[in-house]
């Protein structure tokens, strides 16, 4: 008998799981999933035939037998194999490899998977670097320097809602939260330590989210900030910011092991409460019942929060056979929704009032109903105390060189000038080659191999191609992948090659957040030939064709990674996301225009002039007949935009689901009717007022086949002028160190806003990135933008204003040295315990109507609300 039959049988070595509960829950878990992975079983298993030890077949096992679609549909045996090799290293060969508790090892080490990032072979390609990094280290000093290992490589910068892989991440040098924690964490678990990917799915007090990181250290779990290296462990910017959070929460790979608080256990994974870490929490407690008074199963009771102007579930628990279920969570407000089927209710509560709430589901959803929310968040703190100053100081010189690192490898790239000869030696547009080069980053040479590849004859449509991808698509997409797109795209219907039917449908690789990969060839060569010939005049076919061919599973690929295309080909089974995915791909490979559509993410694919909805087997159709609606308002100040003021949603399966449009989309930029599939909606608004509470409204309401509905966007306002706060002796500002330039356009006669920044901290980065949104009203406005540091002037590098694109036209740069202007505030003693940025808004003699403190979304946002106040 060998390996590849049994976990017990007779392979040579000490087992990886000892304990045999366990080792039969994963034997039995990984028999039972094999149908799962039957039509790629000789890509994924053929390494279980190989003369493998005990530990080696338990960690595949483990793997495979929890592991979500994506992995199987995309990945080999060979890649999980040589991973799980290097995690057995660090396990017989670290110092603390020995101390590590099984289920810690193998739900913290072992997996390759940190999220829904693209994998890659990161472990494999840095895990002798990082040992000899922390070589003679103790475990807690080892994951500091990691720590800063990975800040050298990478910074914060937001980008899509794509995880790029960390080896992606690295190449450019940047990555949102959630891809430096994805990176941190891949290096920690690379060298041997225990880590994990923690996060607040939604702030309460500000629009966002964050993910960091924790470390399993001596027995106790430990956290830092991402690329974020403190002097200390359990020490980062979010250390207040997450005091106020509602949830905070992880996901421990594999079947239930251990005694965690948990919200919710699956067969795959378990989500992790560990809120109580950083805040002070209550259990509260919901009963579901129905008219009768009967105690509801299995109802869905989403725990939802305010953010990006919608209702967010942090967290969704099914209720038990008494109707009951329980929630730890933080002091602030939930709307809690309990649903079954279409039946469904829901109330606001606030966390510190209730105990017990009781809900009686209801058939229906509602028309014609609006509810004013006033909702509140968790309290300010007062601050923990941080690490001394010498450690901070120390910590900070540290953090300035790993920056001159991190920039002499950006500085590595192709300059602007020698992209431009570049661009002129394959006769190519100069200006266009050179800003697709710049977006491409650490990437630029795969971008130029591609470029040069392609016959001089179809040079502009190469640059067409590499137009219309994402930037993230151009920081790490390979020439491979580059010339499957484009040679081998057909075009039989003859469409505009610069027409937008073309170039966005069908020349555009990329779906949704799907991993790029080269497709195209397999899928020409994959499909049946009869569906590539008839397809083109029938593209229902291949509608028949993947109701046929395609399996859905969607529990099972539980971190909602998309499955690449060839993927779902390959594993025949996929969720239904990964679906439309395939659908869409399959269609413009075989070049027929097609797309989700916006908003609602329904595939489709155009035909006699017009865009098709595709429904598949397992889907319920709607009405073939649309509604339309116009979305309106005559709000300025500001302009309500998506996801920042309102927010649409459809009724299904007892709850609202929203729309998907573009962040930041103004409403004065939705200029044509929605055309939606009719059904009952929701809008949602708010407005965060200075003090993080927020005047929500939602109103339902219903749309028919045909109809035309106009709707009126109109948030509601806080009609207080705020109150004065403080006052700000202005003569100080005359003694700002700015230079000739600057201080000719400063000007302080229509107000001024001043922020105290940390340009690398995160939340000052939010800030920059934030005000160029709001260029056009601030510009308007007229007042000026004093970025201050707090340091002298040697610090100028950090911080070279220009860099910073798209801020107001009034923007100034100086040195609050010994924070002689803060003081002068009066809003703080000593310039110390505040938090950045520290940003106020005053009027012309110096008094303070709006300030902010630390970590917050949308500041831009508030300071235009108050402007008003100044012109008045």
């Amino acid at each position: 008998m060998t390996c590849a039959v049994s976990l017990a049988a007779g392979c040579s070595g000490r087992h990886l799981i000892t304990n045999k509960t366990y080792l039969n829950i994963v034997d039995s878990a990984f028999k039972e999933r094999r149908f799962l992975y039957s039509a790629r079983e000789d890509q994924l298993t053929k390494v279980l035939g190989e003369k493998l030890d005990n530990s080696q077949s338990d960690a595949i096992r483990f793997l495979y037998a929890f592991m979500p679609l994506s992995d199987l549909a995309d990945y080999s045996g060979d890649f999980f194999l040589e991973n799980s090799n290097i995690a057995l290293d660090t396990r017989n060969n670290t110092s603390w490899g020995s101390s590590i508790p099984e289920e810690i090892f193998l739900h913290y080490v072992l997996p390759c998977r940190i999220n829904n990032e693209n994998l890659d072979s990161f472990r494999i390609k840095y895990h002798f670097e990082l040992s000899e990094r922390i070589k003679g280290l103790e475990m807690g000093a080892a994951a500091l320097e990691i720590n800063h290992w990975c800040h050298e490589k990478v910074t914060y910068q937001p980008s899509d809602i794509r995880t790029s892989g960390p080896l992606s991440t690295i190449l450019s040098a940047r990555g949102r939260c959630g891809e430096e924690s994805t990176l941190t964490v891949s290096a920690l678990r690379a060298a041997g330590i225990p880590a994990r990917q923690v996060y607040t799915p939604r702030w309460a007090h500000t629009d966002d989210n964050h993910a960091w990181v924790e470390a399993w250290i001596n027995g106790e779990w430990h956290y830092m900030g991402a690329c974020e290296p403190e002097p200390v462990l359990d020490r980062g910017w979010f250390t207040e910011p997450v005091r106020r959070a509602m949830l905070v929460h992880t996901r421990s790979f594999g079947a239930p092991y251990g005694n965690e608080n948990y919200i919710n256990k699956y067969k795959c994974f378990t989500e992790v409460n560990v809120l109580s870490t950083y805040a002070v929490t209550k259990r509260i407690y919901v009963k579901v019942h129905d008219k009768e008074g009967m105690p509801v199963r299995d109802a869905k009771v989403e725990f939802q929060l305010y953010n990006y102007a919608e209702f967010y579930p942090i967290a969704t628990v099914p209720s038990d056979e008494n109707g009951i279920c329980s929630f730890e969570t933080g002091f602030g407000d939930l709307l809690v929704w309990a649903r079954k089927g279409n039946d469904f209710n829901f109330s606001k509560i606030s966390v510190s009032e209730t105990d017990t709430l009781t809900l009686i589901l209801e058939a229906g959803a509602f028309a014609d109903r609006s509810i004013n929310l006033d909702l509140s968040v968790p309290p300010v703190m007062t601050p923990y105390p941080g690490p001394s100053e010498d450690l901070i100081r120390k910590n900070a010189e540290r953090v300035n060189t790993e920056n001159q690192i991190r920039q002499s490898y950006i500085g590595s790239w192709i300059n602007p000038a020698d992209a431009a000869v570049f661009a002129m030696k394959i006769n190519a547009d100069s200006s266009r080659t050179a800003e697709i080069i710049k977006k491409g980053m650490g990437n630029y040479r795969n971008i130029m191999m591609f470029l040069e590849q392609t016959p001089l004859a179809d040079r502009e449509l190469a640059l067409t191609l590499l137009g219309v991808l994402a930037e993230k698509d151009l920081r790490d997409t390979k020439v491979q992948v580059l010339n499957d797109h484009f040679g081998n795209l057909v075009n039989p219907l003859n469409l505009d090659k610069k027409g937008e039917l073309f170039v966005n449908y069908v020349l555009n690789p990329r779906v949704s957040n799907e991993m790029l990969i080269a497709y195209r060839e397999y899928l020409k060569n994959s499909l049946p030939a009869d569906l590539s010939l008839k397809a083109i005049n029938n593209p229902e076919l291949i509608v028949d064709y993947v109701n046929r061919s395609i399996k859905i599973a969607d529990n099972e690929n539980y971190y909602k990674t998309p499955l690449t295309p060839r993927g779902t080909d390959e594993l025949k089974v996929t969720d239904s996301k990964s679906r439309s995915v395939y659908f869409v791909s399959v269609c413009r490979s075989l070049g027929i225009p097609a797309r989700l559509e916006p908003g609602s993410n329904t595939p489709q694919y155009y035909f006699n002039h017009d865009w098709n909805d595709v429904y598949f087997s397992d889907e319920k159709k709607p009405e073939t007949a649309k509604g339309f609606l116009k979305v309106f308002s005559s709000e300025t100040d500001p302009v309500p935009e998506y996801y920042i003021h309102f927010t649409l949603a459809r009724f299904e399966d007892g709850r609202y689901n929203t729309l998907e449009y573009d962040d930041n989309k103004k409403v004065t930029e939705f200029k044509d009717e929605l055309r939606l599939t009719p059904g009952h909606y929701m809008l949602v608004t708010g407005n965060r007022l200075n003090d993080s509470r927020i005047l929500a409204n939602i109103s339902f309401f219903d749309l028919a086949p045909e109809q035309h509905l106009s709707l009126e966007i109109k948030p509601r306002k806080e009609t207080q002028r705020p109150e004065i706060s403080g006052s700000l002796d202005m003569p100080l500002i005359d003694h700002i160190n700015l230079g000739p330039a600057s201080r000719k356009s400063f000007k302080t006669e229509k107000g001024m806003v001043l922020a105290w920044i940390e340009p690398e901290k995160e939340p000052t980065k939010h800030l920059l990135n934030d005000l160029p949104l709001l260029k056009t009203e601030l510009d308007s406005w007229g007042g000026c933008f004093l970025f201050l540091l707090t340091g002298s002037g040697k610090d100028e590098a950090v911080f070279n204003l220009p860099d910073y694109k798209g801020l107001p036209a009034c923007s100034v740069s100086g040195f609050d040295t010994n924070m002689e202007i803060l003081k002068g505030t009066g809003l703080t003693e000593s310039g110390t315990g505040i938090s950045y940025p520290f940003v106020i808004l005053i009027d012309k003699k110096g008094n303070i109507l709006y300030k902010s403190s630390g970590y917050r979304i949308g500041i831009g946002q508030e300071i235009l609300k108050n402007i008003r106040f100044l012109q008045n």
